[in-house]
C-alpha cells in the first residue's frame, strides 16, 4: 500500500501535466482533456485521503486510471488494425499499453490492500 501512496501522487501530477502541455492555449482544452485531468484529480485526492479511507478510495482512483488508458488504448489499436493509422500510433499504442499495466498492477495492489484490511477488522 505505501507504494501506492508514494506513487500515485506524482503519476496524477505527470497525467495533468501532460494534458496541460498537449492542449495549452487550445480554447478546446476543456472538452479535450477533460477526462485525463479527471482522473489526475481523482487519484491526487485520494493519495491524501485520510488513513482509514485509503485503501478503497486509492483503489477507485486506480480502477478509473486503468479504465481511461484502456478507453484511450482501444480506439488507436483499432486505427493500427483498421486504419487508416494516425501519426505515431504505434508509439501510442505502446506507451498506453504500458500505462494500461501500471494501472492494473496499482488497482491489484490496492485490491489486496483492501482485502487484507478486511480480514483485519
Amino acid at each position: 500500500m505505501k507504494i501506492l501512496v508514494l506513487a500515485t501522487p506524482p503519476l496524477a501530477l505527470l497525467l495533468a501535466g501532460g494534458e496541460f502541455a498537449r492542449w495549452w492555449g487550445d480554447p478546446r482544452i476543456v472538452p479535450m482533456a477533460f477526462d485525463e485531468l479527471a482522473v489526475a484529480l481523482a487519484l491526487l485526492a485520494a493519495s491524501f485521503a485520510p488513513h482509514g479511507w485509503r485503501p478503497p478510495v486509492l483503489t477507485a482512483a486506480w480502477a478509473l486510471y486503468t479504465g481511461l488508458m484502456l478507453g484511450l488504448l482501444v480506439p488507436t489499436l483499432d486505427h493500427l488494425l483498421h486504419g487508416p493509422p494516425k501519426e505515431s500510433a504505434v508509439f501510442y499504442a505502446v506507451i498506453l499499453s504500458v500505462m494500461l499495466l501500471i494501472g492494473v498492477l496499482a488497482t491489484a495492489l490496492g485490491l489486496r490492500a483492501c482485502r487484507a484490511r478486511q480480514r483485519g477488522r
